[in-house]
């Protein structure tokens, strides 16, 4: 909990950068690198959450667990943290001494292997001493996997995409069933003048095909401008449309046109 000069307190995440080494260090738009060795120095990364730390600039100050904290540097960061909360970087000596944790709770230790054949090794080393060792891609699907099989989001997400099938199905197929009844007066004229079956079949799939995709390239429009409207408000927003995106609605798109029609 830091305490700003206005006397109302903030939650903010603490990082402590290794002392000698400063490895994962953020990208600093103001200040230098060297002042974080300053008495009392912070960074303050500055994304879409340092409104909530009243803006502060290069000099600012806080308090945070009765210790004098000073803005020394401004961060930039390719992404925020969770949960809208704001970051500070200081050294890890500073970190522990400002905020007192017990003993072992290191999460995990950042290592730079001098050479991509090094990996199996380090793997089979760490490994030995009873820990995992994993590399970024494997340490970004570890997380994706806990968010999507073992919190709600990923039920929550495949619930949403149920119902939004459900629901586009039984509505056009009411619909072209609907256009179906209205005109069979006409398509029975057709008939009589000598129309074939596959004829007609052939125009009730061209009428409901041509909708069908017409309302998907409007979805698919509708969903990218909605998320370059929210990234121009939320600079951490994160979404994109993946070839993924695109292919697996296509699929459901042919399901729900093949059964309407």
């Amino acid at each position: 909990m830091v305490k700003l000069p206005d006397g109302n307190y903030q939650t903010v995440n603490v990082v402590g950068l290794d002392d000698v080494t400063l490895f994962g260090r953020p990208e600093l738009v103001g200040g230098k690198i060297e002042d974080i060795y300053a008495e009392n120095g912070f960074f303050v990364v500055d994304d879409a959450e340092i409104a909530k730390l009243e803006y502060p600039h290069l000099g600012s100050q806080f308090e945070l667990n009765d210790h004098r904290v000073v803005v020394v540097g401004l961060a930039k960061v390719a992404t925020s943290g969770l949960y809208g909360t704001p970051t500070l970087y200081t050294t890890y000596n500073r970190a522990i001494q400002y905020i007192p944790n017990p003993r072992f709770t290191i999460s995990y230790v950042l290592v730079e292997p001098k050479s991509p054949g090094d990996l199996p090794k380090i793997k089979q080393q760490v490994a030995a001493l009873g820990y995992l060792a994993l590399t970024k891609e494997e340490f970004m699907k570890r997380t994706v996997d806990f968010f999507v099989y073992q919190t709600g989001g990923g039920t929550n997400m495949l619930i949403m995409t149920l119902v939004s099938f459900i629901v586009g199905l039984s509505v056009s197929g009411q619909t072209f069933y609907t256009f179906i009844l209205e005109n069979l007066e006409r398509f029975g004229a057709l008939k009589a003048i000598g129309t074939k079956n596959r004829e007609l079949m052939g125009m009730i799939l061209f009428q409901v095909g041509f909708t069908s995709f017409l309302g998907y390239g409007l979805g698919v429009g509708s969903c990218t401008l909605l998320m370059w409207l929210a990234k121009l408000r939320l600079p951490s927003y994160a979404a994109m449309v993946t070839y993924a995106n695109l292919l697996i609605p296509f699929v459901m798109v042919l399901i729900i046109t093949a059964i309407s029609s």
